[in-house]
């Protein structure tokens, strides 16, 4: 009995079939993950946006004007924050969107000490939204702020006293009445405010030119400074500037990195030897995107200038450092009729080891990645499938390799069964 026993259980093991850990969420309508962090308990957790939209059912209720019918529906459809949590066997655990008032996408996720979250997104009317939740993602209390003209955050970051800071981008703001904003610097000019942990608003600034200027990203330097990485466009140029800002918001120093290409911002990070990474999309010759790294100093002293020139245009929308120097990279790569899912290795000398492209013959990108405690990689991004017009969201695990991660399909209940 006990042979048969053993062998059954061998034969369940053998004949397991392992699967990609690659989650698809499909919900009706177009849908994106654009943030994702790795919990205390190792499940993931991820932000974004998903879109509902009402269903027509009959009712009682007789309308006079279209009007009063928007006004009726108006919170029952539209775009709004959604965010997932995930475990390490690919199980959701959670799935929901927020349904605030307004409108609104989520598009950074940061997790507190006390094992809940910030979340940082934007209405789509043109404010800006913190959101705290706590451990189980209840509310803690919500931040609508910006000035009274069209905002836009692109990031939420940390901060060591756990506080947070917005980065983004403000339409241009006459208005005497509003002190902090009475005059606009350009056509869109980089807004970055600053809260507390408790969600108090220390401080709200403007930066930027008589262009069209937008703040894409930042990081706090280990002496309480922060590096942010903004984007200037004018007649048909397109410059990346640095900007060191005090904890107060004071400018230290600024630099601009001009070129005759089209360069594009898209992430800066701090690296373990203290020193900062900074991801650009380079444009070059027939429309053809590449990737430009630049490593650079405290004092704005460029260490390394890296282009990694691939057969396709290629993007990296986020990167992260590995504990031995090494980077995880991802964003897209496209050729005329197809887009996939770039997932890239790179060396601490800036040169690439190996990329893999993951997706369909239709168009897939990743967004955001954060490294895991075993140090494999969480993914987020957006799926299209071959037959649809529509994204869903994604989620993937990949190993240090940029490889997919397998998760067994093995039957544990046939184990049971036989015990």
């Amino acid at each position: 009995m006990k042979f048969l026993l053993l062998t059954l259980i061998l034969i369940t093991y053998l004949s397991a079939k392992n699967t990609d850990f690659s989650i698809i969420i499909n919900k009706p309508f177009n849908e994106s993950l654009l943030d994702i962090k790795e919990d205390y308990d190792r499940t993931l957790t991820a932000v974004g946006f998903s879109q509902n939209y009402k269903t027509y059912k009959e009712s009682s209720t007789i309308y006079t004007n279209a009007f009063d019918y928007l006004s009726d529906v108006s919170n029952s459809i539209g775009t709004q924050s959604y965010i997932v949590t995930i475990d390490e066997s690919a199980t959701i655990l959670l799935s929901k969107s927020e349904n605030l008032s307004k409108f609104n996408k989520a598009v950074s996720i940061i997790k507190t000490p006390q094992n809940g979250y910030f979340i940082g997104g934007y209405t789509l009317d043109g404010s800006l939204i913190i959101l705290k939740l706590d451990s189980n993602t209840n509310t803690i209390f919500t931040r609508i702020f910006g000035t009274k003209n069209y905002d836009k955050m692109n990031k939420l970051i940390p901060l060591s006293d756990g506080g947070v800071l917005a980065v983004g981008s403000s339409f241009t703001s006459r208005d005497q009445n509003d002190n902090i904003f009475k005059t606009g610097l350009g056509k869109n000019d980089i807004f970055v405010s600053r809260f507390s942990q408790n969600g108090n608003q220390l401080w709200s600034k403007k930066y930027g030119t008589n262009h069209d200027d937008r703040g894409i990203d930042a990081i706090q330097a280990r002496d309480g400074s922060i590096i942010i990485l903004a984007q200037t466009a004018y007649d048909k140029n397109k410059n990346v500037t640095l900007m060191r800002i005090t904890e107060n918001g004071d400018k230290i120093w600024l630099k601009k990195y001009k070129n005759n290409n089209l360069n594009t911002a898209r992430r800066i990070i701090r690296l373990r030897d203290g020193n900062f990474l900074i991801s650009l999309t380079r444009m070059e010759s027939g429309q053809k995107e590449q990737i430009h790294l630049i490593k650079f100093d405290l004092h704005k002293n460029i260490l390394i200038d890296k282009i990694i020139r691939t057969s396709y245009s290629s993007t990296l929308n986020d990167i992260k450092e590995f504990s031995n120097g090494n980077f995880i990279a991802v964003g897209y790569v496209k050729d005329t009729y197809n887009t996939d899912a770039l997932a890239m290795i790179i060396d601490s000398n800036l040169n690439m080891l190996n990329q893999e492209h993951y997706g369909d013959k239709n168009y897939d990108s990743f967004n955001a990645v954060t490294i895991l405690h075993n140090s494999q990689v969480a993914v987020v991004g957006l799926k299209t499938s071959k037959n649809s017009q529509e994204s869903n969201m994604w989620i993937v695990k990949l190993n240090k390799d940029a490889s997919m991660v397998h998760i067994s399909t093995k039957s544990t209940k046939l184990y049971a069964q036989l015990r």
